[in-house]
């Protein structure tokens, strides 16, 4: 028995050891800070950005195709009995003749088909130059003035005779007091900043992720759209107050958003408020956890004149305005060079890429909005110059009356009044898995190699099975930041 306890003592204070050596070793050629370049009486001229690039190589499966059928006596129906909704991931693909169905010569039914798509592209966060000036303007009182500009690699519809316009990100003044700060301008809205944030630390930061749309520019969207809301900008007023007990509240007011497509949800008339609580427990020199818990509320109103309609077959009355509100949360675990972040959200008519995104996954074709809920969860080990990561996350899509009762005539059975369809396959979930490596060369190089794996599902329609998209993404390249 002491043998035992002696030897379990010994095991125990290797493992401490080791922790520790890791734990150390994950500090070193870590991201470069901000580059000072005037320092002048307290004031300073700042920078900071990045530049790179990455190719990425997607392929998999094409976009469902709508669903046909034959009538009683076995005759091809040209009418598709239903059509799959937005949600999935469009691209060009290579696709054949569907001839499983007997259809006639001059009727031609193409299958799924595949998607393979190599693309020289940017990363998750994109090329970006930022510029700052900082200084006093009192005893404790302290402004900043910021302006964050984006560049992207791709050329804008693969045609490299056209210009790649900047996109101006952020741009904003910030002063801040021991009562807290004030931020005014364009920058980071408050709700899913916090899943937001375990995105970019513990997984793609220097890499890819999920590209996003396949075919065109822009930034990716590493784990956004599966079971993450990307936080977005906004032009915004949000006041942040001191941290008291590890507690630290922002509070923000900003400019609102028109869902427009189905249900034209074109008018707004109030200013959108935003807010997070976060609390950060430091864990002695092995770490820290943080909590977070983030909200947004928002109305949105047809334009013109508007009178409640009562629909006849979901006893529903069509509103004249819709309420857009969304509720996240979560938490981070970083305990020596293992972090671990969790994530989730609630809410209605939020999207799936970002909060507030107009998306047919978010409305029905009536017009009234989907309830959504993501979850999402990730991993990182820092081991010095190394990060391993891996992570998934699900976004599950509700249906509402109308995606359950809506009805139109059956295509294979015209003349029977009883014989009706549903005319439409709508998103059920999507999956996003995520895994890679990153290689600090230095503190301001960084290498990546990732993989993600995307998956779309949509509801079972009509006696036939859900239509499923499953598309792999490999990923790999380089980013130098200041």
């Amino acid at each position: 028995m002491t043998e035992n306890r002696s030897g379990a003592t010994a095991a125990r204070r290797w493992a401490v050891s080791i922790l520790v050596i890791a734990a150390l070793s994950s500090l070193s050629k870590r991201a470069a800070a901000e580059k000072v370049l005037v320092n002048l009486d307290g004031w300073q001229v700042y920078t900071d950005g990045r530049v790179g690039g990455f190719v990425s190589w997607a392929v998999g499966d094409g976009f469902p195709q709508p669903m046909y059928g034959v009538d009683a006596s076995g005759t091809f129906v040209r009418t598709p009995i239903a059509t799959p909704q937005e949600g999935g991931f469009r691209a060009v693909s290579e696709q054949n003749k569907d001839n499983s169905l007997n259809p006639p010569p001059d009727v031609t039914v193409l299958d799924q088909g595949t998607i393979n798509i190599m693309r020289l592209r940017s990363g998750f966060i994109s090329n970006v130059f930022g510029f700052g000036v900082r200084g006093p303007l009192a005893p404790d009182i302290s402004v900043t003035g910021y302006i964050q500009i984006w560049a992207f690699v791709e050329n804008d519809g693969r045609q490299k005779n056209l210009p790649n316009f900047a996109d101006l990100r952020q741009g904003y003044v910030k002063v801040e007091a021991p009562w807290g700060s004030i931020t005014v301008g364009r920058t980071r809205a408050l709700f899913s900043r916090g899943a937001t944030d375990i995105d970019v630390m513990y997984a793609h930061r220097w890499g890819v992720g999920w590209p996003g749309n396949l075919d065109n520019r822009g930034p990716t969207l590493g784990q956004l759209g599966f079971g993450v809301l990307g936080s977005g900008f906004s032009s915004a007023l949000i006041y942040g107050t001191p941290v008291l007990g590890g507690f630290k509240l922002d509070v923000g007011i900003f400019d609102p958003v028109q869902l427009q497509g189905n249900g034209g949800w074109t008018r707004t008339k109030y200013v959108r408020p935003e807010a997070e609580l976060t609390f950060e427990q430091p864990l002695g020199n092995w770490g820290k956890f943080v909590l977070f818990a983030n909200g947004a509320y928002q109305k949105v109103y047809k334009d013109s004149y508007c009178t409640p309609i009562l629909d006849p077959e979901t006893n529903n009355f069509l509103p004249c305005d819709q309420t857009v509100a969304g509720a996240g949360y979560g938490g981070r675990l970083e305990l020596g060079p293992f972090h671990l972040g969790v994530a989730g959200h609630y809410g209605q008519g939020l999207g799936l890429n970002y909060a507030l995104e107009v998306s047919d996954a978010a409305q029905d074709r009536q017009g009234n909005l989907r309830r959504i809920a993501g979850w999402y969860a990730q991993s990182q080990l820092a081991l010095g110059d190394v990060d391993l990561f891996a992570g998934a996350g699900l976004v599950q899509i509700y249906l509402t009356d109308y995606d359950n009762k809506h009805t139109v005539q059956d295509p294979r059975d015209p003349m029977n009044p009883n014989a009706r369809v549903f005319p439409f396959s709508v998103l059920k979930s999507r999956i996003g898995i995520n895994a890679g490596v990153v290689y600090h060369v230095a503190p301001s190089l960084h290498l990546d190699l990732d993989f993600f794996r995307a998956e779309a599902d949509w509801y079972p329609v009509n006696n036939y099975a859900g239509q499923k998209q499953v598309v792999w993404v490999g990923n790999a390249g380089m980013m130098y930041n200041w």
